[in-house]
């Protein structure tokens, strides 16, 4: 065979490699692609079904919206639909309260645990800094002292010449080589020492790892305290009980007596949404309410930062202004079981 057609063979062959790899590229190319399909038409398919669930609740919207309007076009019930929705923003107005206070108290919290971590870590660094000084208070005098022997022993070396004093020569050298071995030691022993002295001067207090058990524990107990005291100063006319209801119920299942009642509780609404909106906090008895309920509160486990619901108490029903308004709850008021001012999204977990 001729180097031509060798060389015609090598072509050949290079040219069908090439065309093998070209394949090859397609082939996982369009395997790429496929994918890539398949990924944009779910994705097609998901927008389309979120498309329709949109389009669905704006139809509920909508019906919702003008069986609404019919309802407040009733003179016979409009009056108890402003009540309803002045109950619902009254129960907003005393939850954001209650979740303010709680940032509050988180913060103070944290502030105060932080600052006694770091004077606990200061504390105990000066500790141990003081006790690195002594230490090497202690090894520089040890190593002086050696240092002393050690210049002793040489110049008795120096003095005892003649051959009749070999043997304390003899002597001499290794008391000066064990003396000049300890003193090496104390030196490296001072060194050591003050290297870790540097070392603790420098150490940076640790990371603050979150609020602790027991400080959940206060901040909850306030904060519940908190919600019993806003159930309490909302006692008038039973107005935190009716803002419970209304959060559980549609406007169009409640009613509240007559005219002349409706006008009476929105008296009420009135003067609650003051209390409820002013900027000074009403802390008064809170501390008294705090204390009484952290005495009796008690815990599930000792992991556990939120009170079982029994031990927390209840408290009694207010009066009604309006008859047959009481028959919405006759056992007593317990925040925590009824959630009252979505109390357990402002504890801390």
């Amino acid at each position: 065979m001729g180097i031509s057609d060798r060389l015609g063979q090598l072509l050949t062959g290079a040219r069908q490699a090439d065309e093998e790899e070209r394949l090859l590229r397609l082939y996982w190319n369009r395997a790429e692609l496929k994918k890539e399909l398949s990924r944009l038409q779910e994705e097609r398919h998901e927008l389309i079904e979120e498309l329709k669930r949109q389009e669905a609740e704006l139809v509920r919207a909508g019906e919702r919206l003008a069986e609404l309007e019919l309802h407040l076009g009733d003179p016979d019930v409009a009056a108890h639909a402003l009540v309803y929705f002045q109950l619902r923003a009254l129960w907003s107005s005393c939850a954001a309260r209650l979740a303010r206070f709680s940032l509050q108290l988180q913060s103070q919290q944290q502030d105060r645990e932080r600052r006694r971590q770091l004077i606990e870590f200061d504390q105990t660094r000066r500790r141990q800094v003081a006790d690195l000084d002594r230490r090497i208070s202690e090894a520089r005098t040890r190593a002086e002292q050696l240092e002393a022997q050690l210049k002793q022993f040489e110049a008795q070396l120096v003095s005892r010449r003649g051959f009749w004093n070999y043997s304390r020569r003899r002597k001499l050298a290794e008391q000066i080589e064990d003396t000049r071995s300890q003193w090496d030691e104390s030196v490296t022993r001072v060194t050591d020492l003050s290297d870790d002295r540097a070392d603790a001067e420098e150490q940076q207090p640790p990371a603050f790892a979150g609020i602790s058990i027991d400080g959940r524990r206060v901040v909850n107990t306030a904060v519940i305290a908190y919600a019993q005291q806003l159930v309490g100063l909302l006692s008038s006319g039973g107005l935190a009980m009716l803002a419970k209801e209304a959060t559980s119920k549609t406007v169009f299942d409640l009613r509240y007596g007559s005219p002349e009642d409706c006008v009476k509780l929105m008296g009420l609404l009135r003067e609650a949404k003051q209390l409820a909106n002013r900027d000074s906090e009403d802390l008064g008895g809170l501390k008294e309410y705090t204390d009484a309920l952290r005495a009796r509160a008690t815990y599930r486990s000792d992991a556990d930062t939120t009170p079982l619901t029994d031990s927390i108490g209840t408290l009694s029903l207010p009066a009604f202004p309006v008859s047959g308004l009481e028959s919405i709850n006759r056992t007593g008021i317990n925040v925590l079981v009824d959630d009252y001012w979505d109390v357990y999204a402002a504890l801390l977990k």
